[in-house]
C-alpha cells in the first residue's frame, strides 16, 4: 500500500469511526430487545428464560466494555480482530437459538450480522461469517432428523442450505458495495487533495505574479484580487464593486463586453483617479465556460467569471528597455568613446573663441555651446563607467579601506565643487571599520549618491546626511539620506535599472553603476523612505550600501592616497 493509499485512508477514518461507533451501540440495544422479547415469550422463572437472560445479560456487559474501551476499528485484513464482535454476535445467535423453548426462531439475526460484516470487516471476515451461519444451519437442521428418510428433516435441511446461500448472496453483495463505496471515496479524497494543491499553486503563483489579476463575476463585483491587482485597486476590502470605482470605468465596459459577446478583449487603457498620476495598463479578459453537466445547482459557484489580467504599461517599457540594454551596451561603448575625441574638441574650440568674444549676447551663446558639451561628457563618462565596470577585475579580500577616513575626504571633496551649493551634514560613527572596497570606486559611489540627492534636496540646513555606523553583528553601513519627496512605487522598482529615470536629461545610469560597484565588491545596495535623526523626524530618502568586512588593515597606501585627494 502506498503512501498516498495511507494518507486517503487516515482521511477515511473519521467517517469510519462513526459507523464503528454506531455498531458498538446497536449491539448493546440489540442486546436489550432480546432480553425483552425473551421474557414476553418464555414463561417467567423457567430455566431456559434464565440461561437466556444471564447469556444476554453477559453478553450486553462486554459489549458495553468493549465500547468503552474500543478506540480504532480493527484493521479489515485481521479475521481474529473480528472474534470480540462479529464473531461474538454469531456465537450469542447461535446459543440463543440452541437454548430456546419455543418454536419460534432467531436465526434472521444472522442476517444483522452478516450487514455489519459486509459493511465493515473485509472479505475474510464476510465470508467466514457467512460459512458459519451455513454450518450453524445445516448441523441444527441434522440434529432434528429422526431418520435418514424422515421427509421433514431432509426438507429443513434443504432449507437450511438455501438460507446459507442466501447470506452468502447477501454477504457478497454488501461487501461489492461497501468495497464500491470505499474505492470512490478514497478516489473522492484523492481528487479533493489534487484539487487542494492545485488551488495553494495557483493562489502562490498569482500572489508572486508581478501582473494584476482580477476575477469578477456578472454583477462586477470582484472576488479574487492578487496583490498587485490589490495595489492598483488602493487594498479595498473584498468582496468589490468595480462600478463604485469611476476611474476603473473603462475596465468595467470591457468586462461587460467580455460577457456580453462571450469572447477575449484586449486594450490599452489609462487609469485616471483622483490625486494620482495617470495610469496606463494594458487589459486582457477571458471568460471561464461552467460544467454543463451541473446545470443550475442552487448556487453561483457554476456561473461563468471573468478573469481580468492588467500589465502596467510602465513596466513593459522597463522590461523592454532592459532587454535592448543588452543588444546597445558594447555599441553604445563604442559610440561614447568615439564621442569624447570630437567632443574634446568642439570644448576647446569653444573656450578659445569665448576668449575672443566681448558681446554678451555672442558670449551667451558659448556659454550654451559649452553646458550642452558638458552634458554630452557627462554621458558618455556614465556609459564608459559601465563598461570599466564590467571589465574590471574584482578586488581581493586584502583590499581594504577604512571607511569613516575616506567618507570624510570623499565628501570633503565633493563640498569644494560648489562650496555655495554644497553642504552635507555628516555623522560617521563606524569607528575603526575596516571594509572591502575600491578607493576610486567608492568615490565614484558616492559622489553619484550625493549628486542625486542634490538634486533632489530641499533648500535648508541638514536636508542632505551622510551617515556611517557598524553593528555588533559585524555588518558596516553607509547611509546617503535627504528629504526630497518620496519616490513612486512605479519607480521605485526600477531605480537601479539602466536608461530608466523620471527625468528627461538624465542617462538613468547612476543608480545602475552604483549597483554594479557594489555587486562587484561584495556589498549590497537599496533605497528606503525612512526619518532621519533630526529634531522633527523629517521623512525623506536613503540609500542605504552595506558593505562586506575587510579582513586584512587598510593598505598604507591606499592611506596615502586618501590624503592626498
Amino acid at each position: 500500500m502506498g503512501i498516498a493509499t495511507m494518507a486517503a485512508l487516515a482521511l477515511m477514518e473519521t467517517p469510519f469511526k462513526r459507523l464503528w461507533r454506531g455498531y458498538l451501540v446497536a449491539r448493546v440495544f440489540v442486546a436489550l430487545l432480546l432480553a425483552l422479547g425473551a421474557m414476553a415469550i418464555t414463561p417467567a422463572q423457567s430455566g431456559p428464560l434464565l440461561s437466556q437472560l444471564a447469556l444476554l445479560a453477559a453478553y450486553g456487559i462486554s459489549a458495553m466494555l468493549y465500547a468503552a474501551l474500543s478506540h480504532q476499528p480493527p484493521p479489515q485484513r485481521r479475521v481474529y480482530a473480528w472474534l470480540p464482535t462479529i464473531g461474538m454476535d454469531l456465537l450469542l445467535i447461535s446459543l440463543l437459538e440452541v437454548t430456546k423453548t419455543g418454536t419460534y426462531t432467531l436465526t434472521p439475526m444472522f442476517g444483522l450480522a452478516v450487514l455489519f460484516a459486509g459493511t465493515l470487516g473485509g472479505w475474510l471476515v464476510t465470508l467466514g461469517s457467512c460459512a458459519y451461519i451455513t454450518i450453524f444451519l445445516i448441523v441444527e437442521s441434522l440434529s432434528f432428523r429422526l431418520s435418514v428418510f424422515d421427509p421433514d428433516g431432509t426438507q429443513n435441511t434443504v432449507q437450511a442450505g438455501l438460507a446459507g446461500a442466501a447470506y452468502f448472496l447477501v454477504g457478497i453483495l454488501v461487501r461489492l458495495l461497501a468495497s464500491r463505496v470505499e474505492r470512490e471515496t478514497l478516489q473522492g479524497l484523492r481528487n479533493a487533495a489534487a484539487a487542494n494543491q492545485q488551488e495553494q499553486i495557483n493562489a502562490l503563483i498569482l500572489q508572486n505574479l508581478p501582473d494584476g489579476v482580477l476575477v469578477a463575476d456578472q454583477a462586477l463585483q470582484v472576488r479574487i484580487a492578487n496583490p498587485a491587482a490589490m495595489t492598483l485597486l488602493g487594498h479595498p476590502h473584498l468582496p468589490l464593486a468595480l462600478a463604485q470605482l469611476p476611474a476603473w470605468r473603462g475596465v468595467v465596459e470591457q468586462v461587460t463586453q467580455t460577457f456580453a459577446e462571450q469572447k477575449p478583449f484586449s486594450q490599452d487603457l489609462a487609469l485616471t483617479a483622483p490625486q494620482m498620476a495617470p495610469i496606463g495598463l494594458h487589459v486582457r479578459t477571458w471568460l471561464t465556460h461552467p460544467l454543463p453537466t451541473f446545470g443550475n445547482i442552487g448556487s453561483n459557484d457554476n456561473d461563468p467569471l471573468c478573469l481580468v489580467f492588467l500589465h502596467d504599461l510602465r513596466e513593459i517599457e522597463a522590461r523592454l528597455r532592459t532587454e535592448k540594454m543588452a543588444a546597445m551596451g558594447r555599441m553604445s561603448a563604442a559610440v561614447a568613446h568615439e564621442i569624447r575625441n570630437p567632443l574634446t574638441a568642439i570644448t576647446q574650440a569653444n573656450a578659445l573663441l569665448d576668449e575672443e568674444l566681448t558681446d554678451p549676447g555672442q558670449k551667451r551663446l558659448t556659454y550654451m555651446v559649452e553646458q550642452n558639451a558638458q552634458r554630452l561628457g557627462r554621458i558618455a563618462e556614465d556609459i564608459l563607467d559601465i563598461a570599466r565596470v564590467h571589465n574590471q577585475i574584482q578586488p581581493g579580500d586584502g583590499d581594504s579601506i577604512a571607511l569613516n577616513e575616506t567618507v570624510l575626504h570623499i565628501c570633503h571633496d565633493w563640498m569644494a565643487l560648489a562650496p555655495a551649493a554644497h553642504t552635507v551634514a555628516l555623522s560617521l560613527s563606524a569607528e575603526d571599520s575596516l571594509v572591502a572596497f575600491d578607493t576610486g570606486h567608492l568615490r565614484q559611489l558616492l559622489y553619484n549618491l550625493l549628486n542625486n540627492g542634490q538634486r533632489y534636496r530641499r533648500d535648508c540646513a541638514d536636508s542632505l546626511r551622510v551617515s556611517t555606523h557598524s553593528s555588533l553583528t559585524g555588518t558596516t553601513t553607509l547611509v546617503v539620506w535627504s528629504d526630497g519627496a518620496p519616490i513612486e512605487p512605479t519607480i521605485e522598482k526600477h531605480l537601479f535599472e539602466p536608461f530608466f529615470s523620471s527625468e528627461s536629461r538624465s542617462s538613468g545610469l547612476g543608480l545602475y553603476i552604483c549597483r554594479e560597484l557594489c555587486t562587484r565588491h561584495g556589498a549590497m545596495i537599496r533605497y528606503e523612505r525612512q526619518s532621519a535623526a533630526l529634531p522633527e523626524l523629517a521623512q525623506g530618502n536613503a540609500f542605504i550600501v552595506q558593505f562586506r568586512r575587510a579582513a586584512s588593515p587598510a593598505h598604507p597606501q591606499q592611506t596615502d592616497l586618501i590624503h592626498q585627494a
